[in-house]
């Protein structure tokens, strides 16, 4: 599944990532679909797979749904997502390495306040487990197609000599370009 006029052209990318499977015996359908009925269907646990931009993976703490399932909406395994939300009470509960990371993700988000040795510890913890488990296949990380490509003239005013490119920090807006202006 992918969802149409987003930021990057995923119908097009599915459909080569298709024809490449296709040669290793993969047979792959690409349908295109709104992405607010996307984002439903991902929720209901309709979906087999779907693709989306790497945004957020770069960090655990405000979005971990592209390294393993955490919401329903992440696309990697709702019934397990409602499971890890709801403390067991819905959705399905998970192998035990799914279920493990309830518990490593918790203490995870206590990292704020424990040495940075355990919280180096326990992020490795996380990144093994999504890494054995495959919840994602990563064609393409972090692109200028998401992050996108900072240009600026010489000419243009109150430019910050630094970005910090990531969905969380809204870029660009993280950059204040409402107070950007053109030297006379």
């Amino acid at each position: 599944m992918t969802f149409g006029g987003q930021f990057v052209q995923f119908t097009r990318i599915g459909e080569m990532v298709r024809d490449q499977w296709k040669k290793i015996g993969i047979d792959l359908t690409v349908n295109e679909v709104e992405r607010s009925l996307g984002q439903k269907k991902l929720a209901a646990n309709e979906n087999m797979m779907y693709a989306w931009q790497n945004d957020g993976s770069e960090h655990l703490f405000t979005f971990p749904d592209h390294v393993f399932p955490y919401t329903g909406t992440g696309g990697n395994g709702a019934l397990y997502a409602d499971w890890f939300q709801s403390g067991g009470s819905r959705g399905k509960e998970p192998p035990a390495e799914v279920a493990k990371l309830k518990t490593i993700y918790s203490n995870f988000l206590k990292a704020f306040g424990v040495p940075e040795e355990e919280q180096i510890k326990l992020g490795k913890e996380i990144w093994a487990i999504a890494a054995d488990e495959v919840y994602t296949i990563g064609v393409i990380g972090l692109a200028a197609a998401v992050g996108g490509v900072r240009i600026f003239k010489n000419n243009l005013g109150n430019i910050p000599a630094r970005e910090y490119s990531s969905p969380d920090g809204k870029t660009p807006a993280i950059s204040r370009t409402m107070t950007f202006y053109f030297k006379s």
